[in-house]
């Protein structure tokens, strides 16, 4: 039996720990993967991971991009795919989620009570933040590198200073599980969004609620905010992708087509296009100027029931040309676009 058939998790993170897109074995662990769908073959890029992979991110200028899951967390180059570094994880303590430090010298995963620090170049640990009552759910690096928030089980936004390792501020105001955050562009905007169904927006240097925003029926999964910042899409489990104007308050965009929750959503780096990834195991490329789907990406694992592994990870390159998924399959496939 699935995650996904027998229930839908409550969060992204939860998702992954409940083991996305595999089937179980009685004792909770990881059993093997169903036999995958055939859409690992040219032109896509299909790399080996050692693990199961559910997320994935590129570095800042694209030239590498990291893997987490069970048993997994490596960088590889973007051109080659050869390994740039693998750091030592253990299956028991699956990366749910990951993200690059804005000069690309830092991977950030959550742990048990806050976040590990890794070296990209060496893959060994660079610093631990500590603070959260459990694992964090989603993590976000400011845009300078100075400041890394992390989403609470309990309703908290934790604000690490990376430079001391030390709490900086916490957030409070959510009524349960936050399972977003993403700092805006130019780092004077925090949003947060979980189990409430509410996004809300912070202002960095005073912590106080700038805006509410509301419409999702059910929690909001991810956020990403466009380049420029005056866009924020975020992810639900009503099945939508909305798309927020934050800066002039307009009544947002709703783009449907997922079977389902919506577990992850990315901007490319113009701002052209938003890549989403859900339940259903596709991935939909939307083009931001009408907010109309332009592509469909099949998934890779399938269920015994012919039900596609659910997708929870998805990134852009910054150059536009890659889209990497990740839906617990062992490798994770690079698509052109």
């Amino acid at each position: 039996m699935t995650a996904f058939r027998s229930a839908r998790p409550a969060a992204r993170a939860a998702a992954v720990l409940l083991a996305i897109g595999f089937v179980t074995a009685c004792d909770g662990w990881p059993a093997a993967a169903p036999e995958p769908a055939p859409s690992c073959a040219a032109p896509v890029r299909c790399v080996a991971v050692g693990g199961l992979a559910t997320t994935v991110a590129f570095s800042p200028n694209g030239s590498r991009y990291a893997v987490g899951g069970f048993g997994a967390l490596h960088v590889f180059d973007t051109a080659t795919g050869a390994t740039v570094a693998s750091m030592p994880v253990r299956d028991f303590e699956p990366v749910s989620h990951l993200v690059f430090s804005p000069d690309g010298s830092r991977l950030a995963t959550p742990v048990e009570g806050g976040v590990r620090l890794w070296d990209t170049g060496t893959g060994r640990p660079a610093g631990t933040l500590t603070g959260h009552s459990r694992i964090p759910m989603d993590l976000a690096f400011s845009p300078d590198g100075t400041l890394l928030a992390g989403a609470g089980h309990n309703g908290v936004v934790r604000l690490w200073s990376v430079a001391t390792n030390k709490t900086v501020a916490v957030l409070t105001g959510h009524t349960d599980w936050v399972g977003a955050v993403a700092f805006s562009p130019d780092g004077t905007t925090l949003a947060s969004a979980g189990q409430d169904g509410l996004v809300r927006l912070w202002q960095v240097a005073t912590g106080n609620v700038t805006a509410t925003l509301t419409g999702h029926e059910g929690p909001v999964q991810d956020l990403a905010f466009a380049p420029g910042g005056r866009l924020l899409a975020s992810a639900g489990n009503d099945g939508t992708v909305r798309i927020w104007d934050v800066a002039g308050g307009a009544a947002p965009h709703v783009m449907s087509g997922h079977d389902g929750v919506v577990y992850t959503v990315a901007y490319s780096a113009d701002g052209a296009s938003l890549a989403s990834g859900g339940w259903d195991g596709t991935v939909r490329l939307w083009r931001a100027a009408d907010h109309a789907q332009a592509a469909l990406l099949p998934g890779w694992i399938r269920e015994a029931d012919g039900h596609m592994g659910g997708v929870s990870g998805v990134a852009l390159s910054p150059d536009g040309h890659t889209v990497a998924i990740a839906d617990g399959a062992d490798r994770v496939r690079l698509w052109p676009v």
